[in-house]
């Protein structure tokens, strides 16, 4: 068996110093590789691509239609009945509004008596005239005579027109008693009841026809020369909802105090609710532009200059660029930025020059 070999002292007393060191440097490459990787503010990383951006003009507007109507009565008379409420669709021709037509029933009746008394005086005066030719050609009567007896037949004859246009007017009137829809549509306001006394030109109901409904928007001067008849346009009601849609008009006359110009929007398809003069947007697509693209979350301002974090060495690093157009979430970059150049996709709470590490991103 082989002796073990002795142990010196100085041995002994170095190895725990050797031990001891090597601990130290393990730790501290922990921590520097740590720092090294783990160390900084996280920063979702985007890289700088070529891309397009669609040109977007956005205006407030108010939903209103292009053909309102509005249902009023001709004479001062009391309101019997209203057979339609808000929201109900109306045929053309469906009787809407039935007024107190008693006085114009009686006119009526008056005009048809007055007319049956003038054409028997009329049938009379004939009668006469014929009679007093026969005795004028036979030299009975006087010429002064045989006039007189015409001119009686022509004076009862224009009574009788008259009888007649006195009668037209007052079935017409009487028919006026019952009010009916002009067209198609939807009643969007009902604004007296039974019992009230409707007066010429106060509105009872108002009908639009759902089809000319559209969204007038008030477009800022400065852009309202990108847009054009037939350019594609999205519809925001404030209560919710997305319609598409296309500018069927733009207004020649521009509001002076407000600089806009109103920019009519059409509905592609009828909205399923709407309410005259509610509050929309509206964003109209006036082109696209291609370039280099990033997100609009990746814009900050920095002593006045707008620009972007560039993520190199660690660190976030301002850049001043020129941006261009946006569509809301991308904006193009016409000076600045090189394609793929690493970016931060979000700038909020980095601070410029401070230490980063990605997190992800593209």
């Amino acid at each position: 068996m082989n002796a073990q070999m002795p142990v010196s002292l100085p041995e002994i007393a170095r190895k725990p110093a050797a031990i001891i060191s090597a601990a130290v440097l393990a730790v501290a490459l922990l921590v520097f590789g740590y720092h090294f990787i783990f160390g900084g503010t996280a920063v979702e990383a985007v890289t700088v691509k070529a891309g397009a951006v669609d040109a977007l003009v956005h205006g407030p507007a108010r939903i209103r239609a292009r053909v309102p109507v509005s249902i009023s009565s001709r004479f001062t008379s009391e309101i019997l009945d209203v057979t339609v409420d808000v929201g109900d669709r109306v045929r053309k021709g469906q009787v809407l509004v039935r007024l107190d037509g008693r006085d114009l029933q009686a006119r009526r009746s008056a005009a048809r008596a007055m007319l049956a008394r003038a054409e028997a005086d009329l049938a009379l005066a004939a009668s006469n005239e014929a009679r007093d030719r026969q005795v004028f050609a036979k030299g009975y009567i006087s010429r002064a005579a045989m006039d007189a007896t015409s001119t009686l037949r022509k004076l009862k004859q224009a009574e009788v027109a008259s009888a007649r246009e006195e009668l037209a007017y007052a079935t017409t009137l009487a028919g006026h008693a019952t009010l009916i829809a002009p067209m198609d549509g939807i009643v969007t306001a009902r604004l007296a009841e039974p019992g009230d006394n409707a007066t010429p030109g106060a509105p009872i109901l108002r009908i639009v026809d759902p089809g000319t409904l559209q969204a007038v928007a008030f477009i800022d001067e400065s852009v309202a020369g990108r847009i054009a008849p037939g350019m594609a346009a999205t519809i925001r009601k404030r209560t919710g909802g997305e319609s598409a849609g296309r500018v069927s008009r733009i207004q020649l006359e521009a509001d002076a105090a407000a600089r806009e110009i109103q920019v009519e929007v059409a509905f592609d398809e009828e909205p399923r609710s709407f309410a005259i003069d509610q509050e929309a947007e509206v964003t109209i697509a006036t082109g696209r532009q291609e370039g280099l693209v990033v997100p609009v979350t990746a814009l900050l301002r920095q002593e006045g200059k707008q620009g972007v974090l560039v993520l190199r060495g660690g660190r976030a690093q301002f850049r001043a660029v020129q941006a261009g157009i946006s569509d809301g979430k991308r904006v193009l970059i016409r000076k600045g930025l090189e394609r793929g150049e690493k970016i931060a996709r979000k700038s909020a709470g980095v601070k410029p020059g401070s230490r980063v590490r990605p997190a992800g991103g593209e």
